[in-house]
């Protein structure tokens, strides 16, 4: 049963979803959208607000940095993601779990769920205009779970059913190779533009000193391993590196979904996930990503690598500072550290010209302000500040 049917069956008649946004039509009331920092929350939360600016109805888009108690004193009907809002009393939200569940609790629903932006897309898709950019974004939010690729689990089979849904409407082609973007033993023109796994040093738009491309498959793997062995004490076989490649079927300014995921947690951390969101249900923002992102990848594999030589402080359990020498985006740095360096129930902080700063792609908002002594800023999806609380 999809979680559209579930919702049916729970409510007992219309989706609530649907029926939250048709009341507020017809009463003329906004809808507030609420989410969490995780990419794939503000994949769904755009999807929505597409929606609704579909459907002629006033919205509010907040994060949960925005939330305080006057805010949620308002009696407005809300949609969040990543976020139980027990306090409200209609209200839908999503959270993640490892298969679909709902719970109505008095005239708001509780809805557990793997991915969120998959599944409001099958809630919409029949009630709204569905534009090939945002099945994308829906892919390449699933795909958020599987990075770094080199170490991800094999996907589920929500993925490949959306995969194949994808293929089936000429909108997306895998193949299957080596999970390297700069170079593909395929189609080099048509496939993979460049390096998104940030953590294979020399992969990551810098130049090699040679062209690699007339290399063999075996060939090709043996140096990237060799390349991981500079940067990394996990052991890998040259089959580890061979898996699925997706990119875009059709004209589209990326090629490959996880250079887009990329590119949006990128420029979610300079820009905010206000940008995001916008940029879904607009879609003549679009290509301001890509244009914003060009410069950043490429800083960005030029920093990776040094992160470990500049350091790595353990302050305290599950507490690392790490200092950087260049603003970068913080994020993909994050998830390579904790990939490789640090347990991924960590929180980090990085040092860079003075300041302070927590993502909080992977960091809660409560858990990060509880280790800052004085006030803190909001940047982009992070928060910055000046001292760092120790007790």
């Amino acid at each position: 049963m999809t979680l559209a049917n579930m919702l049916n069956v729970a409510s007992g008649s219309e989706n609530p979803l649907l029926r939250l946004v048709s009341n507020a039509r017809k009463d003329g009331s906004k809808v507030r959208i609420v989410s969490n920092y995780d990419i794939d929350a503000v994949i769904a939360s755009g999807i929505v607000v597409k929606y609704l600016l579909q459907s002629d109805v006033r919205y509010e888009y907040l994060t949960t940095l925005d939330l305080d108690r006057a805010v949620l004193a308002k009696e407005v009907p809300t949609i969040s993601f990543g976020t139980h809002l027990s306090e409200l009393r209609n209200c839908v939200s999503l959270v993640r779990g490892e298969r679909s569940e709902i719970r109505r609790l008095g005239d708001s629903y509780l809805v557990s769920t793997p991915y969120y932006s998959y599944n409001v897309l099958k809630v919409l898709e029949d009630v709204m205009i569905v534009t090939n950019d945002v099945r994308y974004y829906v892919l390449t939010s699933m795909l958020g779970k599987y990075i770094p690729r080199l170490k991800a689990y094999q996907v589920d089979d929500l993925v490949r059913n959306y995969v194949k849904e994808l293929c089936d409407l000429n909108l997306l082609r895998v193949v299957r190779g080596l999970k390297i973007f700069n170079y593909s033993l395929v189609e080099v023109s048509k496939a993979l533009s460049r390096s998104l796994d940030v953590f294979v040093p020399g992969y990551g738009g810098a130049d090699l000193g040679r062209d690699v491309r007339s290399l063999s498959e075996a060939e090709l793997g043996n140096e990237v391993l060799s390349s991981i062995a500079k940067f990394s004490q996990t052991k890998f076989l040259v089959n580890d590196l061979v898996g699925d490649n997706y990119y875009t079927a059709q004209e589209w300014f990326f090629r490959d979904m996880y250079e887009f995921l990329y590119a949006l947690i990128s420029v979610a951390d300079v820009y905010g996930v206000h940008y995001i969101v916008a940029s879904i249900s607009v879609t003549n923002y679009l290509p301001l990503i890509r244009l914003k992102y060009e410069g950043l990848l490429k800083e960005l594999a030029a920093n990776i690598s040094k992160v470990k030589d500049v350091g790595i402080q353990q302050v305290r359990k599950n507490l690392y500072r790490v200092r950087l020498s260049s603003q970068v985006p913080i994020t993909p740095i994050c998830k390579v550290l904790k990939s490789y360096f640090i347990p991924l129930d960590s929180i980090v902080v990085y040092e860079l010209d003075n300041y302070l700063y927590i993502s909080l792609f992977d960091t809660p908002l409560d858990s990060a302000a509880s280790l800052v002594r004085g006030g803190y800023e909001r940047v982009g999806s992070l928060i910055r500040f000046k001292e760092l609380r120790l007790s």
